[in-house]
């Protein structure tokens, strides 16, 4: 048993998100390496989506609520709606964020999480982060 622990501890399983940021080397940004990740028992490769313009970030988080599978009331879901008055909680909440992060590849702190309440604050975050990363040419910490 002890010899059957050992050996999943020496292959690497999953793919965080920490993993997934890319490196800065002299100054330069390296490309975004496609990540691997495991889906039905088999490897796929992808690439994170990058979103640029507000109106495809606005569309992203939409799309990505009304999708969520435990959203109430998806049609009047707008920008301004709080994620209760769907049927959200914080859980949720997390999942969305676990959601965003494989998508986009960034890392959200456990800190901002309870200040994501609204999906405009969602659409805020990632604006955020892409201004971030043209300013400084890298991806921020957390």
């Amino acid at each position: 048993m002890i010899r059957g622990l050992r050996l999943l501890q020496m292959r690497p399983i999953f793919c965080f998100a920490a993993d997934k940021t890319p490196a800065t080397t002299q100054g330069k940004q390296q490309q975004a390496k496609p990540i691997q990740v495991y889906k039905d028992g088999q490897l796929i490769t992808k690439n994170y989506l990058q979103l640029k313009k507000s109106q495809d970030i606005e569309g992203y988080v939409l799309t990505l609520v009304k999708n969520y599978y435990r959203t109430t009331n998806k049609s009047a879901l707008t920008l301004d709606s709080e994620l209760e008055q769907h049927g959200l909680d914080s859980l949720d909440s997390i999942e969305l964020s676990m959601q965003i992060e494989e998508d986009l590849g960034y890392v959200i702190s456990a800190e901002t999480l309870p200040v994501l309440n609204k999906l405009r604050h969602y659409v805020n975050y990632i604006k955020q982060v892409e201004q971030y990363k043209v300013e400084n040419n890298a991806s921020p910490l957390a």
